[in-house]
C-alpha cells in the first residue's frame, strides 16, 4: 500500500495483512484458479485462505465501510510517512517513545491487530475530554442559576411593587381611559362639524361673491349660488324625511328634530338672503350689459348667456332684463334700418335704399330684404342668448320651411289660456324678436304704402303685392303669424292688394266708358289685347311667386280664390266690351266671327296655365257656341253654291207617301242639273280651307270649313240614297246621280 503523497492511491489492501502474507495469498490464489472448487476438507484445512475468500467476496461498496477503510489507510500512510522521516516522540515524565499516528493511534499496535483496543481507548479519551469540557460548562450553569434565582426574587418585588402602584393608580387610568373616550367622540364630532359646516354653510369668499361688488359675475358666483341651492335642496330633504313617534324615546327624538328643524329653518333663511342677494347682482349686471348691446355684431358671451339662463328661475327681474334688452336692441334695429335707408353701409357701400326708390320693386324689396336678414341675424343673438340655437337646425330646416318658433306658436294654443303656464325660452325669443322690431313697422309701412299709391300700372301694383305676400309669408314661417311684423306686413299686404285691385276696377270702367264698332277686318280690338297682355303678365308673376303652401304637393295650382276674384276683375269688364261691340254688328256672321276672335285672344293668353283652366273652359265653351253659329252660316253658304239646296229642301218638305221624283225640284231632270252643278262645285272647292272664312284665326277656320265639307258630304249621301230608293220611283238612279257617295266624301277630303 505504500506509495509517495500525491500519487493516485494504488488499488486497496487490507490493512491486517503483511506484504509476505498477501504474496501468498496471491500464490494460494493464483494456485488454485485451475482447480475446481474447493471441497469442505480443504477449507478446514486452510482458514486463511476461507478468511481471504469471505473478505474478497464482501461488497466494498457500502459508503461506511469504504470511508472507514479509507480512514484506516491514511492512518498507515501517515504512520508510514513519520516512519520514513523518523520523527520520534518522547514522554516529558521518562515513558518510552512510540510512533504516533495522525489520529494519536499507536501505528504498531495497529498492525498487532489492536485496532478495537485502540479505538476504544481513543473513544475513552474522548469522552473524558467531554467529560471535563461539560464540567465547566455545568459550574458556570449553577453560577447562572443562582444569577437566576436572585433576579426572580427582584422580579417578584417588582411584581408586588406594581400590583400595589396598579390599585393605587386604577381611578388615573378608568379616568385618562374615558378622557381618551371624550377626546375621540370629540374628534369624531369635529369632524363632523366640519363637514355639516361645509355642507350647510357658505365660506367667507362664497359671501362676497355672491354679494360684493368688488367680486364680478362668473364662475365663482354661480359656483356660490349652485352650492346655495344645494343646501336648501338638502334642508327641504331632510325637513320633508322627519317624522314622530308615540313612544317616550320617539318624543325625546321629536324634540331633537324641532331643535334640527329649527336649525334648518335658520338655514334656510340665512341661505335665502344670500341667494336672493346673488339674483339680484345677476339681475344688475345683466342689466347693465343689456344696455351694451347697442351695436350691429352682437357676441354672447358664455358668463352672460348662464346669467341669463339662472336668472329665469326670477322671472320678474329675467322680465325687467328683457325688457331692457328690447327697447335697447329696438333702437338700436331702428337706428340701422333708418341709416340703410338714407346713409348706407360704411364707406357708401352698399347704397342707401331710397336711392332706388324710382324702381318700386327693387326700392320696397330691399327694405323687406333689409329686414329679414336683420330678423334672422337678431333671431340667431337671441337663441345664443337663451342657448337654444341650434335645436331647430339638428333637423336640418330647409330654405323656406316653417321655424321651431311658427311652429311652437301652434303648439302653445292647444293649450287652456286660464291657465297659468311659465315662459319657456322660445317664448322669450319670440317675444323679444316681436319687440326689437316694433320700430322699423311704422317707418316700413309708410314708405311702401307711398309706393303702391304712386302706381297707375296693375302689373306693378300686383308685383309689390305678390312680393309683399311672399315676405308675409316668409316671416310668418319665420316667427309666427301672431307676431307685430307678421301683422304689419300683412296690413301691408292687404293695402297693396286692395290698390291692386282699385287699379283693375279703373281699367275695367275706362273699357266699359268709350265702346266703339268692331274693325273692318272684325279683330280683337287694342283694348283687349292690352287687357290680356297685363294679365298675361300677371298670370306670370302669380305662377312664380313661390307662394306654395307648406307640405302641399308640386302638382298643378288650382284657382284659388283670390286669384278667381283678380282673374273676374281683369278679363269680366273685357269680355263685356267685346259683347257690347259685337252688338254693334247687324249681320249674325260678323258678330259670331268677332266673338270667337275675341274668345281665341282670351284662350291665348291663359294658355299654359294650369290654374286657370276653370275660366279656360268656360271661354272655351262660350266659343265653340260661335263656331257652331259660324260653322251652321257657312254650310248654308257651301249648301247654295253646291247645287244641292233644291233637292234637300224638296225631301225636307215632301210628303210622307208621295214619291221623291213627284216633286219639281227633286225630279230627275232637276236632279240631273244639280248634279252638273255639284260637279263643278267639287272641283273649285278648296278642301282645306275657304276665303269666306278668311277673317277667323286659320285653325278654327280650318275647323269650321272641314265640318262644313263633312256636312255636305252628308247632305250628298242622304239625296243619293234617297234617289236610289225605288219607293222614291227613279227610273236607272245611276244615271240621276253618277258620283257616288264614297267618291264625294274622297273629292272633299272628308275622314
Amino acid at each position: 500500500m505504500a506509495s509517495t503523497a500525491g500519487s493516485t492511491p494504488a488499488p486497496l489492501q487490507r490493512p491486517g495483512l503483511s506484504g509476505s502474507a498477501q504474496s501468498r495469498v496471491g500464490s494460494s490464489s493464483s494456485t488454485s484458479t485451475p482447480t475446481t472448487a474447493p471441497t469442505a476438507t480443504t477449507t478446514t484445512r486452510n482458514p486463511l485462505q476461507a478468511k481471504v475468500t469471505r473478505l474478497l467476496s464482501a461488497n466494498l461498496e457500502d459508503g461506511a465501510t469504504r470511508a472507514a477503510l479509507d480512514t484506516l489507510g491514511q492512518v498507515e500512510l501517515a504512520a508510514s510517512r513519520n516512519s520514513t522521516t523518523g520523527s520520534t516522540t518522547t514522554t516529558t515524565n521518562g515513558a518510552l517513545s512510540q510512533q504516533q499516528t495522525h489520529g494519536g493511534m499507536n501505528t504498531t499496535t495497529l498492525r498487532k491487530g489492536g485496532l478495537r483496543k485502540e479505538v476504544d481507548t481513543q473513544m475513552a479519551e474522548s469522552s473524558r475530554h467531554f467529560l471535563r469540557a461539560f464540567s465547566d460548562v455545568n459550574d458556570k450553569l449553577s453560577i447562572l442559576q443562582s444569577h437566576l434565582d436572585a433576579m426572580n426574587v427582584c422580579c417578584d418585588e417588582v411584581q408586588t411593587e406594581l400590583e400595589h402602584a396598579n390599585s393605587g393608580t386604577r381611578y388615573l387610568l378608568e379616568h385618562a381611559q374615558g378622557l381618551r373616550e371624550q377626546r375621540t367622540t370629540a374628534a369624531i364630532q369635529q369632524s363632523l362639524v366640519h363637514v355639516f359646516l361645509a355642507r350647510f354653510t357658505l365660506t367667507d369668499a362664497e359671501l362676497r361673491a355672491l354679494s360684493s361688488r368688488d367680486v364680478p359675475v362668473g364662475p365663482e358666483l354661480f359656483a356660490a349660488m349652485d352650492k346655495t341651492e344645494r343646501i336648501r335642496a338638502d334642508c327641504r330633504a331632510l325637513l320633508s324625511g322627519e317624522a314622530g313617534e308615540g313612544t317616550k324615546a320617539g318624543c325625546v327624538r321629536a324634540v331633537c328634530r324641532e331643535q334640527a328643524s329649527l336649525g334648518r329653518l335658520d338655514i334656510m333663511e340665512y341661505t335665502a338672503q344670500h341667494l336672493e342677494a346673488g339674483y339680484s347682482k345677476i339681475h344688475k349686471w345683466l342689466a347693465f350689459e343689456a344696455r351694451g348691446f347697442a351695436k350691429d355684431v352682437l357676441e354672447v358671451s358664455h358668463t352672460v348667456r348662464e346669467a341669463i339662463t339662472r336668472l329665469k328661475n326670477r322671472p320678474e327681474l329675467l322680465n325687467e332684463v328683457l325688457t331692457v334688452l328690447g327697447t335697447t336692441r329696438s333702437t338700436s334695429i331702428l337706428n340701422l334700418f333708418l341709416d340703410a335707408l338714407t346713409r348706407g353701409g360704411p364707406n357708401g357701400l352698399p347704397r342707401p335704399i331710397e336711392l332706388h326708390a324710382h324702381d318700386p320693386i327693387r326700392y320696397a324689396g330691399d327694405m323687406l330684404a333689409w329686414l329679414h336678414q336683420a330678423m334672422a341675424g337678431e333671431r340667431e343673438f337671441l337663441e345664443s342668448l337663451f342657448g337654444t340655437r341650434g335645436e331647430d337646425e339638428r333637423d336640418l330646416r330647409r330654405v323656406g320651411q316653417v321655424h321651431a318658433l311658427s311652429r311652437h306658436k301652434r303648439m302653445k294654443s292647444t293649450v287652456d289660456g286660464g291657465t297659468a303656464m311659465q315662459r319657456t325660452d322660445k317664448d322669450w325669443v319670440k317675444k323679444l324678436l316681436d319687440r326689437d322690431f316694433e320700430g322699423c313697422g311704422r317707418p316700413l309701412k309708410i314708405r311702401v304704402q307711398q309706393t303702391i299709391k304712386s302706381q297707375e300700372s296693375p302689373i306693378m301694383a300686383y308685383r309689390i303685392a305678390t312680393l309683399i305676400h311672399f315676405y308675409k309669408v316668409t316671416m310668418e314661417r319665420t316667427v309666427g303669424e301672431d307676431t307685430l311684423m307678421s301683422g304689419v306686413l300683412s296690413e301691408i299686404k292687404d293695402h297693396a292688394y286692395e290698390a291692386f285691385f282699385e287699379t283693375l276696377r279703373a281699367q275695367g270702367r275706362s273699357l266699359l266708358r268709350f265702346i266703339q264698332p268692331p274693325a273692318a277686318a272684325l279683330s280683337a280690338p287694342a283694348q283687349l289685347r292690352d287687357v290680356l297682355s297685363t294679365l298675361r303678365e300677371i298670370l306670370t308673376v302669380y305662377a312664380t311667386s313661390l307662394l306654395e303652401q307648406e307640405g302641399l304637393p308640386q302638382a298643378p295650382r288650382t284657382l284659388d280664390g283670390e286669384f278667381r276674384e283678380i282673374l273676374d276683375a281683369a278679363l269680366d269688364p273685357a269680355l263685356e266690351m267685346c259683347e257690347r261691340m259685337a252688338e254693334m254688328r247687324p249681320a249674325e256672321w260678323d258678330r259670331a266671327v268677332f266673338r270667337i276672335n275675341c274668345d281665341e285672344a282670351v284662350l291665348a293668353a291663359l294658355e299654359g296655365f294650369d290654374f286657370v283652366h276653370d275660366r279656360r273652359d268656360a271661354v272655351q265653351g262660350e266659343e265653340e257656341k260661335h263656331v257652331e253659329t259660324v260653322t251652321a252660316a257657312h254650310y248654308e253658304y257651301l249648301l247654295r253654291e253646291s247645287g244641292l239646296e233644291p233637292a234637300v229642301k224638296a225631301l225636307q218638305s215632301r210628303a210622307d207617301d208621295a214619291p221623291l221624283s213627284s216633286l219639281e225640284n227633286a225630279s230627275a231632270a232637276a236632279l240631273q242639273a244639280a248634279q252638273t252643278r255639284f260637279s263643278a262645285f267639287l272641283s273649285a272647292v278648296d278642301p282645306v280651307s275657304s276665303p269666306r272664312l278668311s277673317l277667323l284665326p286659320p285653325q278654327v277656320a280650318g275647323h269650321a270649313h272641314s265640318d262644313a265639307l263633312r256636312r255636305i258630304s252628308d247632305t250628298y249621301s242622304t239625296v243619293y240614297e234617297a234617289v236610289s230608293n225605288p219607293k222614291n220611283g227613279y227610273e236607272r238612279p245611276e244615271s240621276v246621280l253618277r258620283r257616288s257617295k264614297e267618291e264625294v266624301r274622297t273629292l272633299l277630303v272628308v275622314e
